[in-house]
């Protein structure tokens, strides 16, 4: 819905009612003591939990370092993914860093005031697989992708970042796509040998890397799919705090404090679409 028409839509609703006074996503923060983040705490250099249960990853500090800056506290939760997508939040959390990419899907249902980095999207296979040269030779194959993402969509051949965008370049003919919950499992069943339960699994260039140097018996082929930006999401309707989040953000790129934690947790500047 375009902003002029949710403002109009609001407007008639507070005025219908006699007193009624629309309190702001700031606002309700600032009355309990903190701003609550969602979270997906699914694999690092992303999100995880650290042996003590602590929250660690690069969303997790992109995430603290946005409060710090909107001068309050924040805590987090971790609805799921599935939840955090839908939109819908009712005032349960105020923003959520969490690896999510702004289609024109997604923005029916949510505001996304900021990029704050992009992802290589990757191909990978069993290491001790010698048929994948390039994405192509993964034609027919049966495919595992995290339920519910860019990457399923992209599989699918029906991926639309930006409204009116030209589609990327989909390298994967006919795949047989098998969802998994979430990126880890999808390369768990990966894992267990070259062509055992799925053949390739479509997911991050982050993620690819964090679970080779973890010991995953998997590689990359070679040939980046696509680039897709990450950004901050929140609920609509309040324009200030989507502004405020934007402001923030564009701050941090500014002052190079995103470029310092995607070289801390990735290893490279992830915040602009260059080749690693």
């Amino acid at each position: 819905m375009h902003f002029v028409s949710r403002y109009l839509l609001v407007l008639l609703v507070f005025v219908a009612i006699p007193g009624a006074r629309a309190e702001g996503v700031l606002e309700r923060a600032a009355a309990r003591g903190k701003l609550v983040a969602a979270a997906n705490p699914d694999a690092l250099p992303l999100a995880a939990r650290d042996a003590a249960g602590v929250l660690v990853g690069f969303d997790i500090e992109v995430a603290k370092e946005i409060a710090k800056r909107l001068q309050l506290p924040v805590t987090f939760v971790t609805p799921g993914w599935d939840a955090i997508l839908r939109g819908d939040w009712g005032g349960k959390w105020d923003f959520s860093v969490s690896n999510m990419t702004p289609t024109e899907d997604r923005s029916r249902r949510l505001d996304f005031p900021s990029v704050y980095r992009f992802e290589a999207v990757v191909a990978v296979v069993h290491r001790d697989s010698g048929w994948a040269l390039k994405p192509s030779d993964i034609k027919g194959k049966r495919v595992g992708v995290a339920r519910g993402t860019t990457f399923e969509q992209y599989l699918m051949h029906d991926l639309t970042i930006y409204a009116g965008e030209t589609p990327p370049d989909y390298q994967i003919e006919d795949p047989t796509i098998h969802r998994y919950p979430n990126k880890e499992k999808a390369l768990k069943a990966l894992a267990q040998g070259d062509g055992a339960v799925v053949d390739a699994v479509v997911t991050s260039f982050a993620t690819a890397e964090k679970a080779i140097d973890d010991g995953l018996p998997i590689k990359v082929v070679p040939g980046f799919l696509f680039w897709e930006p990450v950004a901050v999401a929140v609920e609509q309707g309040d324009e200030d705090f989507s502004w405020r989040v934007e402001e923030v953000v564009e701050a941090m790129l500014d002052d190079g404090t995103l470029s310092a934690l995607s070289i801390k947790w990735f290893g490279l500047d992830m915040t602009a679409p260059v080749l690693p």
